[in-house]
This record gives structure tokens, sequence and C-alpha cells, in this order.
């Protein structure tokens, strides 16, 4: 009998001591609190944060339609009492207004700014024109709410990125223009010499009659100057493509960090 009991001992001894040796996590905040005498548990109370608080407000739903504000002031359609109350309901609260998904961004952006940023990354995913400083202000207010590390230099490195992208558009476009009027200016010039040339050809009595005619013209381009201006615009085009692509880039990584 001793032997049996003495048995039955070392069994629960060995299990007690494996149980013992599992690593369980230690005791944290809330667990201390709750079961030792020294901590108060009103010290756990604290005010919510500001991004907390933004779980628990929705957006403004958006004003209804025309049609949805029909239906307000128009009669039930149906005359059963079932389908009446179902038909008040409804004008009460239109299901056709849909609550935007991301209810906490939409409360933290507001609404104008919310549609703006939806609709500039429609923009994005569509290649279409993108208002950057849009998609900025968005993410600053974001990060502002929301606190990423590094978000904050990466977007001041974004606008500065785009502002002087944008300079360097704005000139090359000026350049663009002012090399496009100057040989528009050269080929006027060279048309209008070779008609005069023409004209001299016809009457040979013309270059003695007016010769200051041909002062007037100024130095000729040439085929070689007229290849070297389309070249150059078509360089200067280049570069403003390429500069537009960068600015497009911005905007894909801006929409991706709105979503």
């Amino acid at each position: 009998m001793a032997s049996l009991l003495s048995s039955h001992l070392d069994q629960i001894s060995l299990c007690s001591q494996s149980i013992a040796d599992l690593p369980f996590p230690g005791p944290k905040i809330f667990t201390n609190a709750l079961l030792s005498p020294n901590h108060d548990i009103t010290a756990l109370i604290r005010d919510t944060e500001q991004h907390e608080r933004a779980l628990f407000h929705l957006a403004p739903p958006p004003m209804p339609s025309k049609s949805a504000g029909g239906d307000v002031t128009g009669p039930p359609k149906t005359t059963s009492n079932a389908g009446s109350t179902a038909a008040r309901r409804q004008t009460a609260f239109p299901t056709s207004v849909r609550q935007p998904k991301s209810k906490a961004v939409a409360a933290v952006l507001g609404g104008d700014l919310y549609a703006k940023t939806r609709r500039e990354g429609a923009n994005v995913r569509g290649k279409g024109d993108v208002d950057v400083e849009v998609l900025l202000e968005g993410a600053e207010r974001l990060g502002a709410v929301y606190p990423i590390p590094g978000a904050a230099e990466k977007i001041a490195a974004l606008r500065r990125r785009h502002s002087q992208l944008a300079a360097n558009i704005s000139h090359y476009e000026d350049r663009v223009a002012r090399n496009a009027q100057e040989l528009s200016l050269m080929t006027r010039s060279s048309s209008r010499y070779d008609d005069e040339e023409d004209t001299a050809e016809g009457e040979p009595g013309s270059e003695e009659a007016d010769p200051e005619a041909e002062m007037d013209l100024g130095p000729l381009p040439t085929m070689e100057d007229l290849r070297r201006e389309e070249e150059e615009i078509r360089e200067l085009e280049r570069k403003k493509r390429n500069l537009e692509e960068r600015v497009e880039g911005m905007g894909r990584d801006l929409g991706g960090l709105m979503r």
C-alpha cells in the first residue's frame, strides 16, 4: 500500500515539475493591477488618444439626391400596412446613401478633403491629371492623427521634390514656347526670302530699285540652324515628358500611401 501511494506521489511530483517548467509569460500591467494590492486599478484609466477617438466618429453622410428628396414628400406607393411601414422606413433611412468604407479616414480628413483624395486616387489609377498638393495635405492630416515613423520626413521630401519638378516643368514649357516662336519666325523669314528671291529673278531691275530690302532681313537662317532648333525643341519636350512622368509617379506613391 505504501509503495503504491509512493508511486502516485512520485508521478504527481513529476507532473508538477513539468508544469512548473513550462514557459508561461510574465504578468503584465493589468494582471499586476488586479492581483497585487499595491496597485490602484484607477491608475490605468486614461483619456483616449486622437486616433482612438477618430475610430468612433463617423463622417457626415452625403446630401441625398433629388430623387431621394422626392421620396420624402411623395406618398408611399403600397397600400398595405407592412408596405407603408417599409416605405416610411425607406424614406426616413434611405439605403441608397452609402457610408464611406474608411470611416476613420473620412472623419480625420473631413468630407471635402476626403472626396478630393478619393477623386485624385481614381485619377492615379486611371492615369489622369493628379493634384499632388491635395494628396500631400491628406497625408499630412493622417500622419498627424496616426503617427507613422518617417512619414513626416517623406511627405516633406515629396513636397520639395514636387515643387522642384513643377518649377522645372514651367521653365521647360517657357523655353519650348520661346524656341517654337523663334523657329516660326525663322521659317517665316526663310520663306519670305525665297519669295523675294523668286520675284527678283523674274524682275531683273528690282535689286537696283530697292537695295535696302535685303538689308532689313538680317542674317538668314540656314537649314542647319532650323534642324538644330527643331532638335533642341524635341529635346526640351522629352525632358518635359520625363518630368511629367516623375510627377505622376509621385502621385501614384501618394495614392498608395492614402490607401
